[in-house]
């Protein structure tokens, strides 16, 4: 198997990685691929579907996402490991997601020098995270995506992880356990407790999503109190 594969692009307006992994495969081993180039020259999040919500694919579909889903998700069945790294326009910064939080993903999550993961494990069979069905994988998720010094942080996670250097950082992990809908004025911040209607969560993803406030998390472990 071929060590590494990471990918860019899956939404067509997430292209701020593209520079930054270009550049450092001039200079690593490993593979990199933007996934939707028709949605990426659209300058649009996709071309027919969301990419990352059209797997397992479909080989004979009519939509372009669900054959393109196919064909990468068996692709990167041939890497070792594979990193898709996605942006967001709230100030969440850069954080991993599972969507299958299975022990091998888990730990090359913790390969990396990145504080906050998610699981976000997924229920569908269907109109699933490509993620979801590549063995040894997650998402890097950042924002805002046009924050040079979020570039710049993912930059360095990345250099970091190539050179297979250990994390400098302990990590927290966090599960999503479902999202606020209502239009709220609240002004929330990523990974920050708050309370709604008494209850204590962590909110993720603030005003990224129309009609979404954000979603909610609950922590599983903490570093400083070895709770799980």
């Amino acid at each position: 198997m071929k060590p590494l594969l990471i990918t860019t692009v899956t939404h067509g307006d997430e292209g701020f990685s593209v520079p930054v992994v270009k550049k450092l495969a001039k200079k690593y081993n490993f593979d990199w691929q933007m996934n939707n180039l028709k949605a990426f020259k659209l300058g649009k999040r996709y071309f027919q579907k969301d990419l990352n919500r059209s797997g397992p694919g479909d080989p004979r579909s009519e939509i372009y996402e669900e054959r393109l889903a196919y064909k990468i998700i068996n692709k990167s069945k041939k890497y070792r490991q594979v990193i898709d790294i996605h942006g967001s326009i709230s100030n969440c910064g850069v954080f991993i997601i599972l969507s299958e939080p299975s022990t091998q993903n888990i730990e090359l999550a913790k390969k990396l020098d990145i504080e906050n993961v998610v699981l976000w494990p997924s229920l569908r069979a269907m109109d699933a995270p490509l993620t979801q069905f590549i063995p040894n994988s997650l998402e890097i998720e950042c924002g805002p995506m046009t924050d040079v010094k979020i570039i710049q942080g993912l930059k360095k996670v990345l250099i970091r992880f190539l050179k297979g250097k250990m994390p400098a950082v302990t990590q927290k992990y966090f599960i999503v356990t479902g999202r606020i809908e209502k239009n709220l004025k609240y002004k929330w911040q990523d990974f920050q407790p708050a309370t709604y209607n008494g209850i204590g969560f962590y909110p993720l993803l603030v005003d990224q999503y129309p009609g979404i406030k954000c979603y909610t998390l609950q922590q599983v472990y903490n570093p400083l109190s070895k709770s799980i």
